[in-house]
């Protein structure tokens, strides 16, 4: 059995299967932590996998714990809290300052200020989730209760990890004497033979969207300048929207714009991580378009690292992480604000150019091992744990 001091409980807001943050950041994350001599568990509220209420299992090293369902909020949040005092972790890190993970955090944080022990609280941001409010439709008072408990959050955590800079900046603005910690996104070294793009004389151009990035009539104009200077080009649209529907009006916005103009775009809908290969097989190159706003600011793609890691060659807006992921010509950075006229040249130049999409491939590669390789950040994790509790 691993020492107290050694044992850090994840604790999620939602379960593995139809989001992003717990299987590609805290599981990996947590991983890396068994290998470095942790005990690692994850907590889970699995309102949106009702299919997993209940369930528990051990996964390379780490305990995933799917705490029942019934009852409502209060009850679930007893059972993740009767967790916590099972394992006697000496670092609760919690996931996103909201829903039943926040709940959890501001009991432990009652439990202390009344004098009884508790863990030490680290926080982890991946988003600025008020920005999200209007996206998703929010009820107003839902939203303010979500705003009212994401800072919150902030100010009442012993240490504070961040994936992006902005993040970083915001929780010093919000709560500017808690420690923070710089933990973008990071990769899994592929094993050989994995995916890994080559040039093939490729024309189309790879989106991944969740409808959110860009507005319906920057995308559509995009779309009829690609096929204006970059002739055959194709783009290919994947993704699913965050709210059912919203994707509507790109699809509007495209039609309307150049009706029967002959500029070629394809909707692949969600597309399987199985499918990955045979979609980058296709592409030239692969963007990520980004408004300079909170919303894209916050962020820290892991469909960007994931997609230079394969060394699909990217055409990236200058915004938030992407330009610390695009850096040292890892992708063709384009400024923030550029338009879609001065975006679709950028491509056309990358498309007709496979001495160019060669080096961004391999510079990509390298550097995401280099810089993101979740072992790495793991260790800097580590560091931060033990600044915090004075492990070690």
């Amino acid at each position: 059995m691993n020492e107290p001091t050694r044992r850090v409980c994840f604790v999620a807001p939602f379960g593995l299967r139809q989001k992003t943050t717990i299987w590609a950041r805290t599981l990996p994350l947590a991983r890396e932590l068994v290998a470095r001599g942790w005990a690692a568990t994850i907590l889970i509220p699995p309102w949106d996998s009702p299919q997993d209420s209940g369930r528990r299992w051990v996964e390379d090293g780490v305990e995933l714990v799917n705490v029942a369902l019934g009852g409502g909020t209060p009850a679930v949040v007893r059972r993740l809290l009767h967790e916590i005092d099972r394992i006697q972790p000496a670092i609760v890190h919690v996931v996103k300052p909201r829903a039943h993970a926040g709940l959890v955090q501001w009991w432990l944080w009652q439990r202390g200020r009344l004098g009884s022990s508790r863990p030490a609280l680290v926080l982890d941001t991946d988003d600025w989730e008020q920005a999200w409010a209007p996206v998703n439709g929010y009820a107003p008072l839902l939203a303010r209760f979500l705003a009212w408990q994401e800072e919150w959050g902030i100010r009442h955590a012993d240490g504070i990890t961040a994936a992006s800079r902005w993040l970083v900046e915001r929780v010093q603005s919000v709560a500017p004497r808690i420690p923070r910690h710089y933990l973008p996104n990071g990769v899994t070294p592929p094993a050989a033979g994995d995916l890994h793009w080559q040039p093939q004389d490729q024309r189309d151009v790879l989106f991944f969207s969740r409808f959110v990035e860009v507005s319906p009539a920057w995308l559509a104009l995009f779309a009829q300048v690609l096929h204006e200077v970059a002739p055959g080009a194709r783009l290919l649209v994947a993704g699913t929207p965050v709210q059912p529907g919203i994707d509507d009006a790109y699809r509007r916005a495209l039609a309307a714009l150049a009706p029967g103009s002959g500029a070629p775009v394809e909707w692949l809908g969600y597309v399987q991580r199985d499918d990955l290969a045979a979609i980058y097989a296709r592409a030239g190159c692969a963007i990520f378009p980004a408004d300079a706003v909170p919303l894209q600011q916050a962020k820290c793609s892991v469909r960007l690292a994931t997609t230079l890691l394969a060394g699909m060659p990217v055409v990236a807006s200058a915004v938030g992480e992407q330009a610390a992921y695009g850096a040292e010509g890892a992708a063709r950075l384009v400024p923030a604000g550029a338009t879609p006229s001065a975006f679709a040249a950028e491509v056309a130049t990358v498309l007709a150019a496979p001495a160019e999409q060669a080096a961004l491939s391999r510079q990509a590669h390298a550097r995401l091992l280099q810089r993101y390789d979740w072992a790495l950040l793991a260790a800097q994790l580590d560091t931060f744990y033990r600044q915090i509790r004075s492990i070690g």
